[in-house]
């Protein structure tokens, strides 16, 4: 009986080990993707209160960066950023030539703010479809490997993007950061749009046809 309990005491013993070690292993193995953000962005051409006369093409902007691991760096390869005018509610222009955020490194549970520039072609200002209104489309793309304790994994491609309406000033409208996601690349209008609409009419359905059968 103590050969069977020894035996028996041993298997738990090696079955919570084996448990504790595959949990350590996910653990460390699974990763939180980093968050982008558009930080600010200036565009000197649509600054109003500047003399007409004065020509800059330049777009200044800053982007950050946020590492959600608590245990894990992240290594960033070049991020590229495209600037684009919106000429319609689903149409844009590319703006500016692909520029680039240098590689660089960021620590577990870091933010990193890395300012940019890019030069302009052709008229930043958008067509009257617009209604007087300015709108960039902001993407990037890039490519990240997550450092392990020791080693860093393989590379994970990286892209999103947000439209950003521009004020008469030539910066952002909303002063917050704008997350640069998972946005469709179309201005929505000012209208509310009917979610859900058959469920909202359910009730009304339901109360006519209580009261017709009675």
């Amino acid at each position: 009986m103590a050969e069977q309990h020894s035996c028996c005491s041993c298997c738990f013993s090696f079955i919570i080990t084996m448990g504790l070690t595959a949990l350590f292993f996910w653990l460390s193995l699974r990763v939180d993707q980093p968050k982008f953000y558009l930080e600010s962005i200036y565009v000197p051409a649509l600054n109003r209160s500047l003399p007409s006369t004065t020509k800059n093409d330049t777009v200044l902007f800053k982007m950050k960066f946020t590492n959600p691991n608590k245990d894990k760096g992240i290594k960033y390869d070049a991020v590229r950023v495209n600037i684009s005018v919106f000429l319609s509610q689903n149409t844009t222009r590319l703006l500016s030539n692909s520029t680039a955020v240098a590689p660089f490194y960021q620590g577990r549970q870091k933010k990193a703010h890395k300012p940019s520039s890019a030069s302009f072609v052709g008229n930043p200002t958008p067509a009257a479809g617009m209604d007087g209104k300015v709108y960039f489309r902001v993407d990037f793309a890039t490519a990240v490997k997550y450092k392990i304790l020791f080693w860093y994994t393989k590379r994970h491609g990286m892209w999103g993007g947000a439209n950003v309406e521009i004020n008469n000033g030539g910066v952002k409208v909303y002063p917050k950061p704008v997350r640069l996601g998972n946005e469709p690349p179309r201005i929505v209008n000012g209208a509310p749009e009917f979610h859900g609409g058959y469920r909202a009419l359910l009730p009304l359905f339901l109360a006519a046809w209580i009261m017709r059968t009675r």
